[in-house]
C-alpha cells in the first residue's frame, strides 16, 4: 500500500495506508477511500460528508464531533475506533463489522445498515431515530439510552448484549432477544403498555 496523501474534498485514495494522523477540521467532504487501511489515528471535528468508504479498515481511530452525515459504508472494518459527537445521519452501511468500539452520542437518524455487526461494543446515547436496521446483530455489546424512535427493524439480534431503551421501545418489534433481556425490559414494557403491575 502507498501512504496516503493530504485528504481534500472529493479525493480519491486507493489502496492507501496512514497511521498517527492528527487530523483537525479536515475538509474531505465527497472523498473516497478504497479498501484503504487507517490506524491509531485522530480526527477532530471537520467534513467527511457524503465521503465514500469501500473496503479496507479503520483501527484504534478517533472520530470527535464530525461531520459525516450521507457517508457510504461497504466492506468495511472499524477495530477499537471512538465515535463522540459524530453526525452519521442518513449514512449507507453495508457489510461493516464494528468491534471493541465506543458510540457516545453519534446522531444515526435515518441511516441505513444492512448486514452489520457490533460485538464488544459500547454504545452510549445513540440516536437511531427514524433509521432502518436489517440483519443487524449486535453481540457482547453495552447498550445505554438508546433512542429507536421511528426505526424500521428486521432480523435485528440483541442477544448477549445488555440495552436500555431511552426512547422508541414500540420500535422493538421483531428484534430477538433473550429470555435476561426480556426481564430487564419488562417495566419499561409495562410502562409503555400502561400496565398496572401491583404485588
Amino acid at each position: 500500500m502507498e501512504p496516503m496523501g493530504e485528504w481534500t474534498e472529493d479525493g480519491i485514495y486507493e489502496q492507501a495506508e496512514a497511521s498517527g494522523l492528527e487530523l483537525r477540521g479536515v475538509s474531505a467532504s465527497g472523498a473516497r477511500f478504497l479498501d484503504c487501511r487507517v490506524s491509531s489515528s485522530l480526527i477532530d471535528g471537520g467534513d467527511l460528508e457524503a465521503a465514500t468508504w469501500r473496503g479496507g479498515g479503520l483501527h484504534r481511530i478517533r472520530f470527535m464531533g464530525t461531520r459525516m452525515a450521507r457517508t457510504t459504508w461497504h466492506g468495511v472494518e472499524l477495530e477499537g475506533c471512538s465515535l463522540a459527537g459524530v453526525d452519521l445521519s442518513l449514512a449507507r452501511m453495508s457489510r461493516v463489522t464494528v468491534s471493541g468500539g465506543v458510540l457516545q452520542a453519534v446522531n444515526l437518524r435515518r441511516a441505513r445498515l444492512e448486514d452489520v455487526v457490533f460485538e464488544d461494543c459500547v454504545l452510549r446515547d445513540v440516536d437511531l431515530g427514524s433509521a432502518t436496521l436489517k440483519r443487524v446483530r449486535f453481540t457482547g455489546c453495552r447498550i445505554e439510552r438508546i433512542d429507536l424512535t421511528g426505526m424500521s427493524a428486521r432480523e435485528v439480534d440483541l442477544r448477549g448484549s445488555r440495552f436500555d431503551v431511552a426512547r422508541g421501545i414500540d420500535r422493538l418489534r421483531g428484534v430477538v432477544i433473550d429470555h435476561g433481556q426480556l426481564m430487564d425490559l419488562a417495566p419499561a414494557l409495562a410502562a409503555h403498555l400502561g400496565l398496572d403491575v401491583r404485588i
